[in-house]
């Protein structure tokens, strides 16, 4: 299924993006390098491990659900990092942060309703 590659390749691409130019992305956004940092190595961290499920033939259910939840759950950590750094976090910031948070969990959603099928266990 095409939603899982999007899913896996995106994570690694965005990791190593933001670790890539983690320096001018903290001045950009006005957020500690650090915390750019973890969120770069939580894209690459996530994007293998979608990887490894999207590459397994089946791909078990419970490992389809966890990245459905994992990716819900990633719109939660934006918004804490939003609301953390609230009074320094830039424009371009909250753009980034929300903006990915809303697009991860989005793609989490539909995963989550196409689990079954995008595992290979839904009846025909």
């Amino acid at each position: 299924m095409k939603i899982l590659w999007l899913d896996c390749l995106g994570g690694l691409t965005v990791g190593v993006l933001v670790l890539a130019t983690c320096s001018l992305l903290s001045l950009w956004e006005n957020l500690p390098v650090g915390v750019v940092i973890a969120m770069g190595l939580a894209n690459l961290l996530y994007g293998s491990y979608s990887l490894y499920v999207t590459t397994r033939k089946p791909r078990p259910l419970p490992l389809v659900s966890g990245l459905a939840v994992a990716n819900m759950s990633w719109l939660l950590v934006c918004i804490a990092i939003a609301v953390i750094y609230w009074q320094r976090i830039t424009g371009l910031g909250l753009l980034h942060v929300l903006g990915e948070g809303i697009y991860v969990a989005g793609l989490g959603v539909v995963q989550w309703q196409w689990r079954q099928k995008l595992s290979g266990t839904a009846s025909p």
